[in-house]
């Protein structure tokens, strides 16, 4: 069976453009739909294939991050995406440390929201798009893939975002968001702190 994405969000348009938008991206993932959080809970107990979930905070029956910390609680392994149209860093940083694999704006780019949901789709096997490698586990908690660990080390570097989809032979928009989305999972604000902590990190190792 294929693998689910759920889409938690009461907006009668935006849940059926980002279906489109996702299963055009992922062929081999299926795009479920909820208005509610109740609805959101029933399909976390009968979907087997549910690998992430793109979670609205303003929802009929909840506002606020209390629907983050019950659909973690019911499902650890369904990693949550929170989307939605508050700009907050203080409820970035709350979001994440509630378990929350990325926060993404509504005024953003598509290609950051899947930036963040290809993060947390399985990946048996290699391919072009996405390099050999194990994943690592950031000092905030955060999982990083192969790529966004080349991405890190090519900031370290003092590389351009034009620099990094040249030599990864991936898109602009596409190094923007994963550069994005890596900010977020090492919890700085911005390229030089990331570039700081890479090389904190690679001390470290060799101490």
């Amino acid at each position: 069976m294929p693998r689910a994405v759920l889409i938690v969000d009461d907006h009668p348009i935006v849940p059926q453009a980002l279906s489109a938008v996702i299963e055009e991206t992922f062929p081999d993932v299926r795009a479920l739909q909820a208005s509610t959080l109740r609805q959101a809970r029933a399909i976390y107990q009968v979907e087997p294939e549910l690998v992430a979930c793109i979670l609205d905070l303003r929802l009929p029956d909840n506002g606020g991050l209390e629907g983050l910390v019950m659909l973690r609680a019911l499902r650890p392994e369904v990693g949550v995406v929170v989307f939605t149209g508050l700009e907050s860093e203080a409820l970035r940083r709350n979001a994440l440390d509630l378990g929350a694999s990325a926060m993404v704006s509504k005024t953003e780019s598509t290609d950051v929201l899947l930036s963040a949901l290809d993060g947390l789709m399985p990946k048996p096997e290699s391919t072009a798009e996405e390099p050999d490698g194990e994943p690592v586990t950031t000092y905030s908690g955060m999982i990083l893939s192969p790529r966004q660990q080349q991405i890190w080390q090519a900031i370290a570097d003092g590389m351009s975002n034009q620099e990094i989809a040249q030599r990864y032979r991936i898109s602009l928009n596409t190094t923007k968001a994963h550069v994005r989305e890596l900010l977020q999972r090492l919890g700085v604000r911005n390229r030089t702190e990331a570039a700081t902590l890479y090389l904190r990190r690679g001390r470290s190792r060799n101490d």
